[in-house]
């Protein structure tokens, strides 16, 4: 894959995990012995509770909960043919151990093939958010599963090792500035790449919900990218402007006008809005039209900020041109 390859971070897992706490879980001597489990000639009990909390790493990022006899005994037989994304499982799991990370090891120990460790530095690489716990872990497996098949990983656990290397680079001042990580570090954030793809699609669903109105998204982007947030508000009033037409001129026979400028005309003709309110909506649609046609990649940071005052102004009047509308129940 030319650019950005996640799979290079694979064998930086162990290297930067001893750079930062002095080593790693030892994987593959835990995989090991839970073998006997995996393939049913074991019962999962305590004794492979205590495998896990003797790892010499592990205390250094969790604290294995002190589970019941009871706990413990519904532990037996959950670990026998784990299928991919078992939500059952994952569930019945986080209802016994209360926390999402050390299940989310356990699994990945006890089925490297389909599961990863969820952890706060993956949850932010990949701007994952949701209602709870087993949400977040759950849309990280398909995150994990999405990335394999991209970057042509043999085990989900593999991936989350990867990202867990890239966070680290990302996050780190010390490790991105080394000359052996460097490169690393310019290639995923000048290059597109599928890992920056899931983040963002994630991020901007997020924002979405959060910001119904294309008018508060607007304002999201003010800052950094005001032609965005012009973009953005000029949606908005094109939406209203929709939905005022939609509301007020009859569905009849004849003809019914198809784009933003025939609406606004049709409404002022039948008083629907003041010749002064159509030069004012006007004057924002303009707006509209020179953040999506105007090359804002080479103009001047005054000119931006210039810009940004125009597109503030035109949110605030959209804003308040929107309140009307809803004060008379025109929309």
């Amino acid at each position: 894959m030319a650019g950005f390859d996640l799979k290079q971070l694979l064998p930086l897992y162990d290297e930067i995990g001893c750079l930062k706490y002095g080593g790693t879980l030892n994987f593959p001597q835990l995989i090991k012995l839970m073998e006997p489990v995996r393939q049913g000639q074991e019962e999962f009990g305590l004794k492979h509770l205590e495998i896990i909390k003797r790892d010499q790493l592990f205390p250094a990022w969790w604290k294995m909960p002190e589970l019941s006899p009871p706990e413990i005994d519904s532990l037996k037989g959950l670990f026998k043919n784990i299928q991919p994304k078992d939500t059952g499982l994952v569930q019945k799991l986080f209802e016994i151990f209360k926390n999402i990370e050390i299940m989310s090891c356990l699994l990945r120990i006890m089925c490297p093939a389909h599961y990863g460790i969820y952890s706060a530095p993956v949850e932010n690489l990949l701007s994952i958010k949701a209602e709870t716990p087993l949400k977040k872990y759950l849309c990280y497996l398909d995150d994990l599963s999405e990335l394999r098949e991209s970057y042509g990983f043999d085990t989900s656990a593999e991936v989350d090792m990867a990202l867990w290397a890239l966070s680290a680079i990302l996050n780190e001042d010390w490790l991105r500035n080394n000359p052996d990580y460097h490169q690393i570090y310019l290639d995923y954030i000048n290059k597109p790449n599928t890992v920056k793809r899931i983040s963002a699609g994630h991020a901007l669903k997020n924002i979405r919900r959060e910001n119904v109105s294309y008018l508060d998204l607007a304002e999201c982007f003010l800052e950094t990218d005001p032609e965005v947030a012009g973009f953005l508000a000029g949606k908005e009033l094109e939406l209203l402007i929709y939905n005022l037409y939609e509301q007020v001129i009859p569905k009849g026979k004849g003809y019914r006008a198809k784009d933003f400028r025939s609406r606004l005309e049709e409404l002022w003709e039948k008083r629907y809005i003041r010749e002064q309110q159509k030069e004012e909506i006007i004057s924002w649609w303009e707006t509209r039209n020179k953040a999506v046609h105007t090359d804002w990649v080479s103009a001047s940071s005054e000119q931006l900020a210039l810009f940004r005052k125009e597109v503030i102004r035109m949110i605030s009047e959209v804003r308040k041109f929107k309140e009307k509308l809803n004060k008379e129940k025109l929309i």
